[in-house]
């Protein structure tokens, strides 16, 4: 049975009936857009992104020249004071500053003395920070006050007074 259906051919449908044809009217002309304004503006667009191109490279390639010309100040600085900190060293050696003293007759200075103020105790007997001074916080005594003829501060009384 499903074979005897597909065997049998379909029969084709009735063609629509034609319309009658349509009358034809006249219909005003296409106002087309003129082209130039729209080719001028892209051409100038392109153009000044071109320029702008150009001055872009331009100023990097400026900048390039003047990096070389600073990279190569630097260096010759950095030579430059490699070479005076060497003369430095060479100036400040001890050996070179004791020939020279030598030849300018300076001697060794020696063993240094501690001067004392006057009714002081001798050096040896105080710490190395002992105060010397009369003046000093807590080194004025009764018996020093006779190595002092006058005030050590004359001015004082003026200071205070209104």
């Amino acid at each position: 049975m499903a074979a005897t259906r597909a065997a049998r051919p379909r029969p084709t449908p009735p063609l629509p009936e034609q319309p009658p044809a349509r009358r034809l009217r006249a219909v005003g002309a296409v106002r087309r857009v003129p082209r130039l304004p729209f080719l001028l503006l892209t051409v100038g667009i392109i153009v000044a992104g071109v320029l702008g191109l150009v001055a872009l490279n331009v100023s990097v390639n400026q900048q390039a020249f003047e990096l070389a010309r600073l990279a190569r100040e630097n260096r010759a600085a950095e030579q430059r004071y490699t070479l005076l900190q060497a003369e430095v060293d060479r100036l400040k050696a001890p050996a070179r500053i004791v020939r020279v003293a030598t030849r300018r007759g300076l001697v060794p200075a020696g063993r240094p003395r501690l001067a004392t103020w006057p009714g002081s105790r001798p050096a040896g007997k105080d710490s190395p920070g002992a105060a010397t001074s009369p003046a000093a916080p807590g080194a004025h005594q009764a018996d020093d006050a006779s190595a002092w003829a006058q005030d050590p501060f004359p001015i004082k009384p003026y200071l205070a007074q209104p």
